[in-house]
């Protein structure tokens, strides 16, 4: 038996009203608001807060591999994976997988994950996914959809649910679709993707698994599910003669759709306030769907109030001002773009161990931790005798300044003039003094003070030499 043994979640801090984009756009709002990732934020990063997260308690050189979902890679060639496992500084031995192009890929990934362990290539697989899709302006889908991130931890040891068999079904319907030279989605008859497509899918896994099981809707709890509107949660539990109260809450009023995340990150809101011997019905659409159900456990109750999930980070928000920000977080209104500097891509690489799981030195004579890793001890001057060692995720801010030459935009070219970048020296718990830029903040003295306490935070740094680059950054720390 594969059992879930840790959950966890990430959204981002801003949130952006639908009315906003109702008085921009001219098209009906419909009510509450959508999570927003941040300019430095992508599928990516948000895979890699949302493993945090999972991993909570968990020493990461016990997983096997991790597995990446997202229909909005960063990359169309190049394993994401790779870099979430090294930012989550997991063993150089783990097997790592990308699953993208469709929104069945969050439970296409976990079922991988499962069959691994039921085969004994592996003992504990990390599956993570991350979505941060652009719509286009003005169109319905720019309301719908919403930023977001969710990690299970699967294996075979005791956990706080057992994973039943998947039970999935094929269907090449016409749409949605992203060609490999689109920036965003396209659809065909949105009709008939619901009623041929996602309605009759869905409900054909979901029965098939009952029947292969014997159970009846009655059994769940819950139902998690991905929907490519509101409307289909409630047509689905219809077909189903299930009670609406079983639904969980889809989170559209507050974060939006979350396309290949949801059905994962649905679930994990579902266990957090699940009780034990509780049965979880989870399905996944995108050409086709996956159906699974979670039984929970007497063990779910210790992981209750440890993680974040999705309960802190629904709390924890701040409002985009306008439309406009917007736009700029997505990167579609066009601006003048100065010549970007070059970066080495080689040194990027040479510096993975200091730039994506973070470690620093400790000096073997004074003990002192520093960073970067350098020869020679910043503190007492000893040569080349040192540990590498992990460095603290939370500290103080010791001082601080806002930088008009460079500002966040400078990853794109942009003027720092309007919108400067907010740099610390931040003094981590265990000592280490880091160089740092904040986000997820303003530069204002009132958000920006000395000793403020702050957490580390994966985010996108740049873009230069036509490559992506990656490493950490702090943030207020959300609660």
């Amino acid at each position: 038996m594969v059992n879930v043994l840790a959950y966890g979640a990430y959204i981002p801090v801003w949130r952006l009203s639908r009315d906003e984009i109702s008085k921009a756009s001219s098209v009906p709002s419909a009510g509450g608001e959508k999570a927003v990732a941040s300019w430095d934020e992508d599928s990516l990063s948000m895979a890699v807060e949302a493993g945090i997260d999972c991993l909570t308690g968990v020493n990461p050189k016990e997983v096997d591999g991790l597995f990446f979902a997202s229909t909005s890679p960063p990359f169309r060639e190049k394993n994401a994976s790779s870099i979430i496992a090294s930012a989550l500084d997991l063993r150089k031995d783990v097997t790592t997988a990308d699953f993208t192009n469709t929104t069945k890929a969050g439970t296409a990934a976990l079922k991988a994950a499962v069959d691994a362990v039921k085969a004994g290539s592996a003992k504990k697989i990390l599956v993570v996914a991350g979505e941060c899709m652009v719509a286009t302006p003005s169109s319905d889908l720019e309301q719908l959809y919403g930023d977001a991130a969710a990690a299970l931890l699967v294996g075979e040891d005791e956990g706080i649910a057992k994973i039943s068999d998947f039970f999935s079904v094929v269907e090449p319907i016409p749409g949605p679709w992203k060609r490999s030279m689109d920036v965003f989605p396209q659809r065909f008859e949105s009709k008939l993707d619901l009623r041929y497509g996602f309605i009759k899918n869905t409900v054909e896994a979901m029965q098939g698994l009952l029947k292969k099981h014997g159970l009846s809707i009655k059994d769940f709890s819950k139902l998690t599910f991905n929907a490519p509107d509101p409307r289909g949660y409630f047509e689905i539990a219809g077909r189903m003669g299930a009670d609406p109260k079983q639904i969980q809450d889809p989170m559209f009023k507050n974060v939006g759709l979350t396309g290949a995340v949801h059905p994962l990150f649905l679930l994990v809101a579902a266990l957090e306030k699940a009780q034990s011997e509780e049965k979880i019905l989870c399905a996944g659409y995108g050409d086709g769907c996956d159906a699974f159900y979670v039984e929970t456990t007497n063990k779910i109750e210790d992981l209750k109030g440890s993680r974040r999930a999705t309960s802190i980070y629904l709390k924890s928000k701040r409002m985009l001002p306008t439309y406009e920000e917007y736009l700029d977080f997505k990167r579609l209104r066009e601006k003048a773009q100065p010549e970007r500097p070059r970066a080495s891509v080689v040194t990027y690489w040479r510096d993975e161990k200091m730039l994506l799981p973070l470690y620093g030195r400790k000096c073997g004579k004074c003990g002192a931790i520093t960073y970067p890793i350098e020869r020679c001890c910043f503190i007492c001057g000893e040569k080349d005798n040192y540990e590498e060692v992990k460095i603290a995720r939370k500290g103080k801010v010791y001082t601080f300044t806002f930088d008009y030459l460079y500002g966040p935009g400078f990853a794109y070219g942009e003027s720092a003039a309007l919108n400067p970048s907010i740099r610390v020296v931040a003094d981590m718990e265990d000592g280490c003094r880091l160089f740092l830029e904040l986000s997820d903040c303003k530069p204002d003295p009132k958000e920006v003070y000395i000793d403020m306490p702050i957490e580390l935070t994966f985010r996108f740094m740049c873009e230069r030499s036509n490559f992506r680059f990656y490493s950490w950054r702090g943030r207020p720390i959300r609660e």
